[in-house]
């Protein structure tokens, strides 16, 4: 009986100090340390943060509604510049291609300019030395008959940089009649040293004067009315006996003028209308060079190698055999 009163006093006390351990909280409850590995739980993914955790969002994760007027323009304002950092790279990498591309283009049109300016002064700069050469007297006047010289006044020779005063193939094919012929009287054509009939030319004297009014003008700079008075006297004479130079010097006057389509068609005109004319080699360069400035490289080195393959050892042949050179120089 004694016992058992004793048993139940003790019953509860070793009850209450044995408690029991539910297997899913075991792990929660015990330390860390002497815990074996297999007996922890994994830990969370990087960047997860564990269920039970709350974390508060910020403008740019609130939903727009839940958002003040200042939140929003803030989100605005880092979308923006997260966008800004993120193509920063790729739109500075654009930008310096950019760059190098215009400044090879630049290069490009600076050298051009160059060749096209030099070949412009090239085409020109010798202009005043050749109207002060004919300014000087260099008048040489063709072997003609004596009458013919007796009726037209002077004005440049062929030796004279301004045209010349009639075309040297002409004058020897006159002056060959004129020895064959000497016991006939001489026609009025052959004395004026071409072979055109009368009828062509019906005022030699008059035709010379516009031409030595229209030099005269080229000496003075004055340019427009040496244009209009070339152009005047070609409407009146069209097959006069200066009409090859009045075109070569409308070429020359229109490249000063800066009238290079101008300039060229007038050159072609003597090259293609009159090729027995003394002007064929200068109008020839010429043509050769306008091209050239006009950047038209094949077409312009075809002109310029037939000049040098025409006229071998001319000073026109020369030029274009510089010309040729730079173009070449220039990588075109």
């Amino acid at each position: 009986m004694g016992m058992a009163l004793c048993l139940s006093f003790a019953v509860p006390v070793f009850a209450e100090s044995a408690p029991v351990y539910d297997a899913d909280t075991i792990q929660q409850e015990m330390p860390d340390e002497g815990v074996p590995d297999q007996y922890l739980p994994p830990p969370p993914p990087p960047g997860q943060e564990s269920a039970g955790t709350f974390v508060p969002m910020g403008p740019a994760q609130q939903p727009a509604s839940s958002l003040s007027m200042e939140q929003r323009v803030q989100r605005i304002e880092q979308q923006v510049n997260n966008m800004q950092t993120s193509d920063a790279a790729s739109r500075i990498e654009s930008l310096q291609n950019q760059v190098q591309t215009l400044r090879g283009l630049v290069e490009q049109l600076t050298h051009e300019l160059e060749v096209m300016q030099n070949q412009q002064k090239a085409m020109y700069s010798d202009l005043d030395k050749r109207i002060a050469q004919g300014d000087t007297g260099a008048v040489k006047p063709e072997s003609r008959p004596a009458a013919a010289t007796a009726e037209a006044p002077s004005v440049p020779g062929p030796d004279a940089t301004l045209p010349s005063a009639i075309g040297k193939t002409s004058v020897k094919s006159a002056s060959s009649k004129q020895s064959a012929k000497s016991s006939a009287p001489v026609a009025a054509s052959t004395s004026v040293g071409l072979e055109k009939s009368a009828g062509d030319q019906p005022n030699v004297a008059e035709e010379q004067q516009i031409y030595q009014t229209a030099y005269n003008l080229i000496k003075a700079k004055k340019y427009n009315e040496a244009v209009s008075a070339l152009q005047g006297m070609l409407k009146k004479y069209p097959s006069g006996q200066f009409a090859s130079n009045a075109h070569y010097w409308l070429g020359e006057l229109f490249g000063l003028m800066g009238k290079n389509d101008q300039a060229l068609s007038e050159f072609n005109t003597v090259v293609q209308t009159y090729p027995d004319s003394p002007r064929v080699s200068d109008a020839q360069l010429k043509v050769g060079m306008i091209l050239a400035s006009q950047f038209k490289w094949p077409d312009a080195k075809t002109a310029l190698k037939k000049v040098v393959n025409r006229y071998p050892g001319s000073a026109s042949a020369r030029l274009a055999a510089e010309q040729l050179k730079q173009i070449k120089q220039a990588g075109h």
